[in-house]
């Protein structure tokens, strides 16, 4: 995913133009009519809908919410047009990273008084990880609305025909590798894991690496750290799956680690959450579904998630800011119904309530919020990012040292990413 100032496709003067079309906050609107407050995402829009349609039969006459789901695959161009327009949505939700360029050139509104006016205590009522992270200089122009965590998934059938205990999963490395190995017949094409070179390494490297103790950038001097001791580890443990351990296939196909696992001839997966209801579906209650093992020395996983901020449009007022807060309390209050529709809520009420804990998959994926890892806040790191998992597909098909192809990719990240912007 491209984030730079390129993709957000704002030069300064546009930028400055943006800007000056937004300045005019505090415009008065007609008191007699609903104000109209629009809400984008390209995220997933379950349960979304019908927090949004509550809403507007709630608060019938004074706020309407007026919906929109924009592709995932050009969100950018969309936001970007609506923007240079003067049109852009009061409230935009999508991934972290997305948000990021907004924030540098000042186009968010700070999230704090929007959350202070709901009455949220961010510190309170968001996992650590989710908040603590996600300021820029100091501010935070973003709140979490979801969360995506890595997970373990394996496959008890598999493990009780291997002896070993189906409701018991590794949770060090060195289990991992000894279940690994009695679970793998390299002839008959079954094995303990698979690891394939490309997808999904985006969230398994910086779970890993998080593990190890390591950390992916400074955001602030946009120095590469990965390529340190920790990154190093968590590669090797991703190569000696296939060269030195042989409990994973060599140059596994995309796709290759979730097909199998469905066939039942791949016992084990770490992989996002995306894939438990597909999985959860097909092998039934020989599903077994958990955060992590610990690879490295702590417990660590790389979040998938969505955050919401606030575009400083021309059209907001102090009434219409207590609308956004009232929605933004509305939608945490309600989000039992993400989790009912398949996505993970971040409200740390609803986290801790009975109904959620009682949907299948969800109390796991809870827990996997609370070690979370996520990218850093540096403008363009969705694009340059390719380089990192380009030269780990090198390292991972055995064509140049992990060590060599670490320090190729923080090179051309650091290149990338210092360049100045038009």
């Amino acid at each position: 995913m491209e984030l730079s100032a390129r993709r957000i496709g704002l030069s300064a003067s546009a930028v400055l133009t943006a800007l000056a079309g937004l300045a005019v906050y505090g415009a008065q609107v007609n008191a007699a009519t609903p104000i109209n407050i629009s809400f984008w995402t390209s995220g997933s829009p379950a349960g979304v809908t019908q927090i949004v349609s509550e809403f507007n039969k709630a608060y019938a006459g004074k706020y309407q919410i007026t919906f929109r789901a924009i592709p995932y695959s050009n969100e950018t161009t969309v936001v970007n047009s609506a923007l240079t327009a003067h049109k852009a949505p009061d409230i935009m939700e999508e991934s972290l990273t997305f948000s990021t360029p907004y924030a540098v050139e000042g186009l968010e509104m700070p999230i704090g008084p929007f959350l202070k006016m709901a009455g949220i205590n961010p510190k309170a009522d968001f996992p650590a990880p989710m908040w603590d992270k996600a300021a820029v200089a100091g501010v935070h122009y973003v709140a979490p609305t979801d969360g995506l965590p890595t997970m373990f998934y394996w496959n008890k059938a598999m493990f009780k025909a291997a002896g070993l205990n189906p409701n018991k999963p590794p949770r060090t490395l060195a289990q991992f590798v000894a279940d690994a190995k009695k679970l793998t017949n390299a002839k008959k094409g079954v094995w303990g894991y698979v690891q394939e070179p490309a997808w999904p390494a985006p969230f398994q490297f910086p779970s890993f690496l998080g593990q190890f103790g390591g950390t992916e950038a400074n955001p602030t001097t946009k120095k590469m750290m990965f390529n340190g001791p920790a990154g190093v580890k968590a590669v090797q443990f991703m190569w000696n799956s296939i060269y030195k351990w042989h409990i994973s296939p060599q140059n596994a196909s995309a796709h290759e680690s979730y097909n199998l696992f469905l066939q039942g001839k791949n016992a084990m997966m770490m992989t996002g959450a995306y894939d438990y209801a597909s999985t959860s579906q097909k092998l039934g209650k020989n599903l077994g579904f958990s955060t992590l093992p610990v690879i490295g020395k702590k417990e660590a996983d790389f979040l998938g998630q969505n955050y919401w901020w606030v575009f400083k449009n021309p059209s907001l007022t102090p009434a219409k800011d207590q609308g956004i807060a009232d929605f933004m309390k509305f939608f945490y209050t309600h989000s039992l119904q993400l989790a009912k529709a398949g996505v993970l809520p971040v409200w740390q009420p609803t986290l801790r309530s009975a109904a959620f804990k009682h949907i299948p998959g969800d109390a796991q994926q809870a827990a996997a919020l609370q070690k979370g890892i996520l990218n850093p806040l540096i403008t363009g790191w969705g694009t340059a990012g390719s380089y990192l998992y380009n030269n780990i597909d090198e390292a991972l098909l055995n064509k140049m040292p992990i060590k060599e192809a670490l320090d190729k990719a923080a090179q051309q990240m650091e290149q990338t990413l210092n360049q100045p912007t038009a």
